[in-house]
């Protein structure tokens, strides 16, 4: 049957039945099921006791339980947020972690972004103070069944709040602080691999701290008493025992850091000179000024620094650096990260590179007249460089190779707007070819650096650095993420809707510049964006899930002023923008718009005027006939009408419609809405002369009106039933009342001047309540039946469940996480051992990853399939691809240290990235450069110039030190001394073979070395006589082990036993349990050809994948012959049977039976039981059906 023909019979209990389960009306987008109301009401009823308020409620009433709202829709909302601009506090809190994610503070949150997938993965909300300090931990050690990946992240305030994150979870780990003291710098120490929880944080006052992060407790503090400020530090890569401090007074060094205790000694003052004299004494007290704002204090800081660093001219042609200005303002001082005993000074308009050793300038690079200052820097590993940011938001890689001078610029400077500027600045600690900057707005621009020239290069397929640094070289911009508007910001969210074939919501945000933007509510992604006009946007609603009608005018000064009001109309679907309302030049304010049901009109309620209503089809002013005149009002509200019990359905959705209205005298008007007419009604029954009080906003669902007042009060009226109720909140001025979008839940979200409560309407009863005490709440709405989304004045959009007001954090959901360009660290733990042990093993990405479309993670078009390339090469794209530093560098160690027959990688990638390790050749030319470079600047009386002589004699270039000592001006006071210096190693040089000489010459050297006040006098005169590895042992008995190496490469004795013997026993030492930094151990063994010593610390740390591999590699290379031993047979089959177990319970069953036939006679059985137990698990598999 037609349902057009259909009667229907609607009484008065059935439409408040249809009322009692629709939703807001036009609160949430369209809705043709609600908004009905019979007026079929007695006239008794009508005018008798209508709004007789019930008691109010003066003490809080406990929330009620709460209803069941489960979503099983897999896209459901959650907690969240939408960053927008930083705050100057948050200026350098951001990090790029070896997990692939950026980390960066907004306002009082820390956002995750993930530059793989290009957009946001988290937002981490438990601070309660702006965030100051943002530190991913370093992975510098072995993943598998014993440390499983993990996503952590240290956070600080600038209360001294830090906070260790689990980033998955979104919850914290730890929390913990140091009397709520504030923090000038903050790292993870990562020297030592049995504790990789240890953060060291710097205070005021010179307190430096080491935390255990992982349980909140101080291991050790101190306080530097003789220095009074400490602003910032560098752990030295190479030196687990050097740390670097920038003060006001100058660049301090402290060499007896250790985790066990606290140093016993005050920080070195470490500066320069032209002349080369090194000031190592205790720094002097400092008055500081107590006025000094941290901002202020900072750049005093650093002023103050740059006036102690160099005294006295520098050479060259820029002398201007030795006076006190902008130009010669510290921007930043770290260590050099592959050249020991290098630290890095960087000044807006030049970069040093200091040698520690020597006490001179090394390198110096000036920048052109045409570049901006550089506001920060940062060096990477694998090519000598750094990357440069500009104050202009420009970014540049800089080369320290003697002689390069060409820079690699980026194209452009961001096109940075007018008040913008760069607020951080990160470079891809994995591949160190993308550098990231986060601006003051909140956007992230992710550079990529790239080389024109050998496409077929492997390495570039990898996104690495090549060996050499090519060029052309170009940046290209390759993320760049949106952010939200400058606050003040509006919002309102649409109902859900199938469109695309899948349910979308989307948030609708307007903003003070005239634009309006569009956010998924399930990813908070930027969907679209419009430009509305140049006026501040004041208010969004829906009409339709395409169209939207938003409102604008300039913020007046005074709430009396009289301004320009216009409204648009935004199709969404075109993206045509269309203003329907054109106001005049000084009109009042509009104070809020209400849409119809029928969507077919809208009403506009000003501040100071009488209300309008408009068609939306046409954009017309409907005729308003009235007996009277329209008081001004201050709240409006819409109900659709029935006006009779028999109508059909389609006529009873066109019907005519009633505009409520409360005056400012607190009166009831009603007008029936019919075409383009607007009649008043004095017969409805929501005619009422009863007063209420000043109404400031009215909202409607189901059968009840809700409405708030100047004073705090909330009114429950029923028009149906005759009655109403009002409880006092004792909030004040309520701006804006929102029903919850669930149709079954009577919850209200109330946003007053200073916070928001959610209260259950029918019963009257709070259900939670928040005051935030660091930010207002300009705007609010329900995203979901229980989670509001709040504009909030600091430029944020906060998603929180109305229950739980504490944080708007969620845990990551699995629709998140399915993402082909996801991080391990994300995934489940079994999922990523599986990954990395696939790889690791060469098995296709189908059998590796699972659930996970990874066609875009392996570079198939420039390397070769995954399973044909050497165990040292997927070791080392494993690596890469997962994130594993420890396997990083030490598969890339293995490229170096084994044969490597059969790698495609080997001739593709940097050498390596500590100078210790580099070969003898290379290693000898960079210490000549070295003292070279320090001869330069050097005069012949300075200790700089004595080093520099001893250096050269000490790695067997007497030819050049005794030419240095010639050259002397015969003036010079120690001319005489230097000349019997040169005829001396003249003598010796030419005596080697002289046994009596030699012996008398090593007695003399033992006693100078035996003062250990003159070690290195004695270590010069050992080398001089080709006693090298007698002088490394000396070196070594006084814990200057790097020292002990140089010497060991650079006179190329390596191959003997006596340089083993060298290098061993600096494995031990680093083995030690005072050390305990076995990485580095494994990577000189590797590095140094000790295969066997290399297998003996793998398998001893439990490392058994990494053991295997190492076999495997040898095996492949043809060097496995030590393992075919007796000695080695037993532990080699052990950890075959491990590995096999290890496999087998990841679920690579096939891998794990063919690692049992290398297990021996334990093997054949292990073997067995697994055929055994894979036979049963398919006979239970195959039984759970028929069971059923």
């Amino acid at each position: 049957m037609d349902a057009k023909n259909v009667k229907l019979d609607v009484t008065a209990a059935e439409i408040n039945d249809q009322l009692s389960t629709s939703g807001p009306a036009g609160a949430n987008g369209p809705s043709e099921s609600h908004d009905l109301l019979h007026l079929d009401i007695p006239p008794t009823e009508k005018q008798n006791g209508l709004l007789s308020p019930s008691p109010s409620v003066s003490a809080p009433v406990i929330s009620p339980s709460t209803p069941s709202l489960a979503d099983n829709n897999r896209n459901a909302v959650c907690t969240g947020a939408v960053p927008g601009s930083l705050n100057a506090q948050n200026e350098g809190a951001i990090d790029w972690g070896w997990q692939g994610f950026i980390a960066y503070g907004c306002q009082t949150l820390v956002v995750v972004y993930n530059v793989k997938a290009g957009k946001k993965l988290q937002v981490l909300d438990q601070h309660r103070f702006l965030v100051s300090q943002v530190k991913w931990p370093r992975e510098n050690y072995c993943h598998g069944p014993r440390h499983l990946y993990s996503l952590r992240l240290a956070s600080a305030d600038t209360h001294g709040n830090v906070i260790v994150w689990d980033v998955c979870k979104g919850a914290p780990q730890s929390k913990f602080s140091e009397s709520e003291a504030a923090i000038c710098d903050m790292a993870w120490h990562w020297h030592q691999d049995a504790a990789q929880d240890m953060l060291l944080i710097l205070h005021p006052a010179s307190t430096f701290v080491l935390w255990n992060a992982s349980t909140g407790t101080i291991i050790w503090k101190k306080v530097f008493s003789r220095v009074e400020h400490l602003e910032s530090f560098d752990l030295d890569p190479h030196q687990p025992s050097r740390i670097l401090f920038t003060a006001p007074d100058g660049v301090y060094i402290q060499n007896d850091f250790s985790i066990f205790k606290a140093p016993s000694s005050e920080p070195q003052r470490f500066s320069w000179t032209s002349n080369g004299k090194i000031d190592s004494s205790p720094a002097g007290s400092f008055l500081k000024d107590p006025t000094h704002s941290p901002s202020s204090l900072k750049a005093d800081v650093r002023r103050r620094a740059a006036r102690f660093l160099t005294r006295g001219s520098i050479s060259g042609n820029d002398t201007s650096l030795t006076t006190v200005s902008d130009k010669n303002l510290i921007v930043e001082v770290f260590f050099h990260r592959s050249i020991n005993d290098i630290i890095v000074v960087i000044y807006p308009r030049q970069i040093q590179l200091i040698s520690l050793k020597f006490g001179s300038i090394y390198r110096i690079l000036t920048l052109e007249k045409n570049l901006p200052n550089i506001i920060s820097a940062i060096p990477i590993r694998q090519i000598n460089g750094v990357y440069c940011l500009y104050s202009n938001g420009a970014v540049s890689f800089r080369s320290f190779v003697k002689g390069d001078k060409e820079t690699v610029q980026q194209p452009e400077a961001g096109r940075l707007m007018k008040n913008t500027k760069p607020f951080g600045f990160v470079v891809d600690p994995v591949r160190e070819t993308r550098a990231g900057v986060v601006l003051n707005d909140g956007r992230i621009l992710v550079w990529t650096l790239e080389w024109m020239e050998n496409d077929s290069d492997p390495s570039k397929a990898l996104g690495l650095p090549p060996v050499q640094f090519s060029r052309p070289s170009k940046f290209f911009l390759t993320h760049l993420t949106s952010s939200l508007p400058p606050p003040p910001l509006v919002l309102q969210a649409s109902a859900r809707s199938m469109s695309n074939g899948g349910e979308e919501q989307l948030l609708a945000v307007g903003s003070s510049r005239g634009c309006v933007q569009l956010y998924d509510v399930w990813s908070n992604e930027l969907k679209c964006e419009f430009f509305v006009q140049n006026l501040p946007i004041q208010g969004i609603e829906w009409v339709t899930e395409q169209l939207l009608l938003v409102y604008s005018y300039a913020q007046a000064s005074i709430p009396s002023a009289l301004v320009k009001c216009e409204v648009s109309l935004i199709d969404l679907s075109s993206g045509d923008v269309r203003v329907i309302r054109h106001g005049a030049t000084d009109e009042s304010p509009i104070r809020s718009i209400k849409i119809s049901p029928s969507r077919d009109h809208f009403v506009i309620v000003f501040k100071n005027g009488a209300p309008e209503v408009w068609s939306i089809a046409d954009g017309r002013h409907l005729v308003w006939h009235r007996p009277r005149s329209v008081p001004h009002a201050t709240a409006a509200e819409w109900v659709r009408v029935v006006e009779s019990k028999t109508m059909l359905l389609e006529e009873v959705k066109r019907r005519q419609e009633l505009l409520l209205f409360v005056d400012m005298n607190g009166l009831f008007q009603a007008y029936k809405v019919k075409g383009n007419i607007v009649h008043e009604d004095k017969n409805s029954a929501f005619f009422t002369q009863t007063t209420i009080g000043h109404v400031t906003t009215m909202c409607r669902k189901k059968n009840k009106i809700i409405m708030g007042d100047v004073d705090g009060s909330l009114i429950k009226w029923l028009p149906s039933d005759s009655m109403a109720e009002t409880k006092n909140l004792n909030r004040g001025w309520i701006k804006t009342i929102r029903f919850s979008p669930k149709e079954r839940i009577m919850w209200a979200a109330i946003l007053f001047n200073d916070g928001v409560d959610v209260w259950e309407i029918e019963t009257m009863e709070q259900i939670n309540m928040m005051k935030p005490k660091h930010f207002k709440i300009n705007s609010l709405d329900w995203v979901s039946a229980t989670c509001l989304a709040l504009a909030c004045m600091d430029g944020m959009i906060r998603i929180y469940d109305c229950r739980n007001f504490q944080t708007c954090t969620s845990v990551l959901t699995k629709s998140s996480l399915i993402d082909p360009k996801i991080s391990p660290y994300v995934l489940h733990h079994h999922t990523a051992l599986k990954a990395k042990s696939g790889l690791l093993l060469g098995l296709k990405e189908s059998q590796v990853l699972l659930d996970q479309d990874t066609e875009d993670s392996l570079p198939h078009n420039d390397l070769p399939p995954i399973e044909s390339l050497s165990v040292v090469d997927r070791g080392f794209l494993a690596a890469l691809l997962m994130g594993d530093e420890s396997d990083y560098h030490f598969w890339k160690t293995c490229m170096r240290g084994l044969p490597a027959k059969n790698s495609i990688l080997k001739d593709y990638l940097s050498h390596s990235e500590d100078s210790v390790l580099l070969p003898g050749s290379e290693l000898k030319t960079l210490q000549i450069d070295l003292a070279n470079s320090a001869l330069s600047n050097q005069e012949s009386a300075s200790d700089g110039f004595r080093k520099c002589i001893q250096h050269l004699v000490s790695i067997g270039e007497s030819d050049r030190a005794v030419e240095h000592l010639l050259n002397m001006d015969a003036s010079h006071p120690h001319y005489y001394e230097d000349s019997l210096k040169a005829a001396l190693l003249t003598s010796l040089k030419s005596s080697n073979n002289a046994e009596s000489v030699q012996s008398t010459v090593k007695l003399i050297a033992t006693h100078l070395i035996a003062s250990s006040s003159h070690v290195s006098d004695g270590v010069e005169i050992l080398c001089a006589i080709g006693k090298v590895p007698d002088a490394c042992r000396y070196l070594q008995s006084y814990g200057q082990y790097n020292e002990a190496a140089v010497l060991a490469s650079v006179h190329s004795f390596f191959q003997t036993s006596e340089s083993k013997d060298v290098f061993m026993k600096w494995v031990d030492y680093l083995c030690s349990p005072e050390i305990n930094f076995r990485s580095f151990a494994l990577i000189l063994c590797v590095h140094f050809g000790a295969s066997d010593r290399a297998f003996e610390l793998m398998s001893s740390a439990r490392n058994i994948e990494r053991a295997v591999m190492f076999l495997k590699a040898c095996e492949e290379d043809g060097v496995a012959s030590p393992f075919l031993s007796d000695h080695y047979a037993p532990v080699c089959e052990s950890v075959h049977l491990e590995y096999a177990r290890y496999l087998h319970n990841i679920g690579l069953k096939k891998q794990a039976l063919d690692y049992c036939d290398k297990g021996g006679k334990n093997g054949i059985l292990l073997r067995k039981e697994f055929e055994i137990l894979d036979h049963d698990m398919n006979e239970d598999a195959l039984m759970k059906p028929s069971s059923m």
